[in-house]
């Protein structure tokens, strides 16, 4: 975390904000604080940028579909701007530990048993997604943080609501236009932006468990043109090198070609489970072993025990003296009282 720039926001709707998380093209990330104590990333948009239409709806379907997803598997939302506010905002719950990205650049890829913990519980995660009628469309090990308690997927910025059920939904491309993150995305991503289903999310699940297992993705080529060719040659085969034996048909079944080949998301979290039985585990041994793995907390995190921002006093009226006139009122009332006790 870095400190606050003098010209950075001190407060968001009663959030006390204490540092800078990150910093993209269109917004800034930052560490806050609720009222109530809950720690929180906050994502604001640019000023630049908040009366864009396209990025403004963009951000208004993340927001709406963090608050349709809930899960153990998915990074919580605590609050957001409302439609008219001046410029955008969202608070997610702050997550603390490593992306899978960042994970497996400094240590290594998984082992096998770690891998298939992982993929269950992603698995549930972006399951929870689907049945909220959301397609994610750009699951990436960036966009997964592992946490404490296990795996969480962050970052709804693509998300489609409704086109996993609604024909009729809104699209979120303009004139077919390609968005994702290119080494994960399934070939109908790359060739059929406007088409996808939840398979889509399914085959850029199993490219970043690749990753996570073998430090590389189902394709990789040194110029983009080359890789979309890749991606969408059904000729091309992804490479499996490195691979886990016992994991090759689930991961190879995530990201078949056709998406109607690929397993669907139960089918996936079997297998997964399988292999963890096969090798003596319950899912609870198999959590424990995960996050014991890869939780590593940040040498920039915020410290755990920061206090909630300050209250503003309340100004109470001071007691009032009693007039004359209420004195007497109330010394009857009492007389009358005791009179009545004593009949």
């Amino acid at each position: 975390m870095q400190s606050l720039s003098p010209s950075d926001p001190r407060r968001v709707a009663g959030i006390e904000l204490h540092g800078r998380l990150g910093e993209g093209g269109m917004g800034q990330v930052f560490f806050g604080v609720t009222p109530d104590g809950v720690q929180v990333a906050v994502k604001i948009v640019h000023k630049q940028y908040a009366g864009r239409e396209d990025i403004r709806a963009r951000f208004d379907r993340e927001i709406a579909a963090l608050g349709m997803v809930q899960g153990p598997r998915v990074a919580s939302l605590i609050a957001a701007a409302g439609p008219d506010d001046e410029q955008p905002w969202l608070a997610m719950e702050y997550v603390r530990g490593l992306t899978l990205r960042d994970f497996v650049s400094e240590n290594g890829p998984l082992e096998a048993n770690t891998g298939a913990a992982l993929g269950d519980l992603l698995a549930e995660g972006l399951g929870a997604i689907h049945e909220a009628g959301l397609l994610h469309r750009d699951l990436k090990p960036a966009n997964i943080l592992l946490a404490h308690d296990g795996p969480k997927i962050i970052d709804f910025g693509l998300v489609s609501l409704g086109e996993a059920l609604n024909a009729d939904a809104v699209e979120l491309t303009t004139s077919g236009a390609t968005l994702g993150t290119p080494v994960t995305m399934s070939p109908e991503q790359v060739s059929t932006p406007r088409n996808l289903t939840p398979a889509a999310d399914v085959y850029s699940l199993g490219a970043s468990l690749l990753f996570a297992l073998t430090a590389h993705y189902p394709y990789q080529r040194p110029q983009l043109p080359a890789l979309m060719w890749a991606i969408t040659d059904p000729n091309t085969a992804p490479d499996l090198s490195g691979l886990p034996p016992e994991l090759v048909p689930v991961i190879s079944g995530m990201i078949g070609h056709e998406a109607s080949d690929r397993l669907d998301l139960d089918d996936v979290r079997e297998r997964f489970r399988h292999v963890l039985a096969s090798a003596g585990l319950t899912l609870g041994e198999a959590l424990v072993r995960l996050t014991d793995v890869t939780f590593v907390a940040r040498p920039s995190d915020p410290p755990a025990d920061v206090d909630p921002p300050p209250q503003p006093p309340r100004h109470d009226r001071p007691p009032r003296t009693p007039t004359p006139v209420v004195e007497r009122l109330a010394s009857r009332l009492c007389s009358a009282y005791r009179r009545d006790r004593s009949l």
